[in-house]
């Protein structure tokens, strides 16, 4: 299945992170006395927006692992002899379940981090604003993005007559759209001796146009809007506190800044890496060009996994080490310093509405 050695340990390793790590945060999470489990098995918190998102998002990523646990296991299982189980594997229902779990989580995790970014947008560069992401929205929009994650990860399987063979194009049972269409809508599956070993090759390029267009709508339009929305909120967050720091009598400082940027692009970049590849690929596919089966590989078990195993360090981890020393989080650093641009604001421009404003804030 897997193509080399090197491929075997990546898979595993991330697989190890990104289990490990997702699992300390849920169960971290879960035991705080703020969260609880509803009757419909959603996990919610009393508090305020983040909180929630990142349990959720945790969760996503976690079937992450699931997915290339599933996959490493598989290869493990069938080693040199997978060549004779190729087509009953592709085609089995395994397979798809598998596929199923790694579209639900890569569904869910980009819709979670979208609104993160949203989120934080609004509490940084939009303090005053009315629109929040209230404990009640929270639960609705979560519950809303699961099922859109569902119904997007079932319809190969339930319209099969339609869009059937999406998750057993490739070995790994991902429906990645880097295979072209031709007017044959038929497989080909050709094995070989190469270096003394059997090997198969899969001219998966033969496939019907309703699979393409579902693999484009997942990997292609949904992760570059997705995408596109995270990187503007966090320049525009960055830009907003760069005001905000100045405006509250903030001296420009040059470590500080960098700091701020750095925690913010470190998020963006780490985005990009996973999900531009991608798009990059499933686009220049469309235009004609060839990605090799190894390459397929690398795409599905490394590029487009990474956020799963970097996620739990990059929005939960920091915050608990914080709460553990009672340091603020950034976003509360970044209201107080609202507030004190709101008292100078109060006392040059003591109007009813300014005042009113000021309370509802306090």
């Amino acid at each position: 299945m897997l193509p080399n050695g090197t491929l075997r340990i990546i898979l595993w390793l991330v697989s190890s992170v990104s289990l490990l790590a997702n699992f300390v945060v849920i169960v971290s999470r879960v035991k705080s006395k703020n969260y609880f489990v509803n009757k419909i098995l959603i996990l919610t918190t009393t508090s305020k927006g983040q909180n929630v998102f990142l349990l959720n998002l945790a969760i996503s990523d976690l079937l992450m692992g699931v997915y290339l646990f599933a996959i490493g296991s598989a290869d493990r299982n069938f080693g040199k002899g997978y060549i004779v189980s190729a087509i009953y594997w592709r085609t089995g229902i395994t397979c798809k379940i598998i596929g199923f779990i790694g579209v639900v989580s890569n569904v869910a995790s980009l819709l979670i981090l979208t609104l993160i970014s949203i989120e934080r947008f609004l509490t940084i560069a939009i303090p005053f604003c009315k629109y929040r992401f209230g404990s009640k929205l929270t639960k609705i929009t979560c519950a809303v993005v699961w099922a859109m994650s569902f119904v997007m990860a079932l319809t190969p399987i339930i319209l099969s007559d339609f869009v059937d063979g999406v998750f057993g194009l490739t070995d790994i049972c991902s429906g990645l759209p880097f295979v072209t269409i031709t007017k044959n809508a038929d497989r080909e599956i050709v094995t070989k001796y190469e270096e003394g070993i059997m090997k198969e090759i899969a001219r998966a390029k033969d496939i019907p146009k309703t699979q393409w267009i579902y693999s484009q709508f997942v990997y292609i339009y949904l992760s570059a809007t997705c995408v596109s929305v995270v990187t503007i909120c966090y320049v525009s967050m960055f830009a907003s506190v760069m005001v905000t720091r100045r405006k509250a009598g903030r001296q420009a400082n040059n470590v500080e800044e960098i700091k701020i940027a750095t925690k913010m692009s470190i998020i963006v970049v780490t985005d990009l890496l996973c999900w531009v590849p991608i798009i990059i690929g499933g686009i220049l596919t469309e235009t004609g060009v060839e990605i090799t089966l190894d390459m397929y590989a690398w795409f599905a078990v490394v590029v487009m996994p990474i956020n799963s195993a970097l996620n739990p360090f990059l929005y939960t981890i920091p915050l608990m080490k914080r709460k553990k020393k009672n340091e603020p989080s950034f976003i509360g650093e970044q209201r107080e310093l609202q507030v004190n641009v709101m008292d100078k604001l109060r006392k040059r421009i003591p109007s009813t509405a300014i005042r009113r404003l000021y309370r509802s804030r306090r």
